[in-house]
C-alpha cells in the first residue's frame, strides 16, 4: 500500500510541494507548486507553456516531495498532462487561500492558458510520516 492512512493524513494538511522534471538535458528541473490529493493520485496545476509541461509531455517520469521540518514524503509515478481543469483550480486555491483569498487570486489572469496535471503514483517513501 503506497499511501497509508498516516501518508494520505499528511498530504491533506496543508503543504507545499516541490515536483521534478527531466529537462531535455537530463537535467532536473524543480518547481515548488499546490497540489492536492485526488483518491490515489497527486494533481496540480500549470502554466500551459511552462518548463514542467514541455518536460512531462517529452518524459512523464515525475517526483514530488512535500517536507514540513523532520516529516517528509516522496512520490515518484508518471504523470499526465490534462486539458485545464478550471474546477482543480478552484479546489488549489480554496485549499491554500481560503474563500475570500481564493475568489480574489481566481480572478487575477482569468484567461492565462493553463494545463492540469494528474500524477499516477507507482512509490512513496518518507520519514515521519
Amino acid at each position: 500500500m503506497l499511501l497509508t492512512a498516516a501518508r494520505r493524513a499528511y498530504l491533506d494538511e496543508l503543504h507545499y510541494a516541490v515536483i521534478a522534471t527531466v529537462n531535455a538535458n537530463a537535467t532536473i528541473q524543480q518547481t515548488v507548486v499546490w497540489y492536492l490529493l485526488d483518491g490515489d493520485e497527486i494533481r496540480f496545476s500549470v502554466g500551459a507553456n511552462s518548463v514542467k509541461v514541455r518536460n512531462l509531455q517529452r518524459n512523464p517520469t515525475i517526483s514530488v516531495m512535500i517536507a514540513d521540518g523532520k516529516r517528509y514524503l516522496t512520490l515518484q509515478g508518471q504523470a499526465t498532462v490534462e486539458t485545464f481543469d478550471p474546477e482543480l483550480r478552484r479546489r488549489l486555491a480554496l485549499r491554500y487561500l481560503g474563500p475570500e483569498g481564493a475568489d480574489a487570486w481566481l480572478q487575477r489572469r482569468p484567461d492565462a492558458p493553463r494545463m492540469s496535471v494528474r500524477v499516477r503514483l507507482e512509490k512513496a517513501y518518507g520519514q515521519g510520516v
